[in-house]
């Protein structure tokens, strides 16, 4: 079983990036982490740009999956995405997977792990409201 990284590795893992910072955006349970609602996670899933996706290419062995993921390396997979505001917020140095998006995806997740999360991001969502 892989080690699950915290928030310190996972900053680790995305600085030694070969990949404008610009060009991606920290996905799902990684972002979560970032944003110190999570733990840990088991690996870093980015959204990527066009440009981003070239630079990654000229980088590293991307391998595309079935599903229409690339492996970048074995905690690091990417999906190509256009970077739309509603998709997108900056956080610290980084940019993230904005909650409102990715709670849309919680809502129709069957997957008991993100069941958890699902309770997470609408807490959070509520307490941004009220703020």
């Amino acid at each position: 079983m892989n080690k699950r990284m915290n928030k310190e590795e996972l900053i680790e893992l995305i600085n030694s990036l070969k990949i404008d910072r610009n060009e991606f955006w920290v996905l799902s349970t990684s972002a979560l982490v970032l944003r110190d609602l999570f733990d840990d996670a088991e690996d870093l899933d980015l959204a990527v740009t066009e440009k981003g996706l070239e630079e990654l290419k000229s980088n590293y062995d991307l391998r595309q999956k079935e599903n229409g993921w690339y492996i970048v390396s074995e905690k690091v997979e990417c999906i190509l995405d256009t970077k739309e505001e509603w998709k997108v917020e900056k956080y610290g140095d980084y940019y993230l997977e904005s909650l409102e998006k990715y709670f849309e995806y919680l809502k129709v997740s069957n997957r008991e792990k993100d069941k958890i999360k699902y309770e997470i991001v609408k807490q959070k969502l509520e307490q941004k409201e009220v703020e």
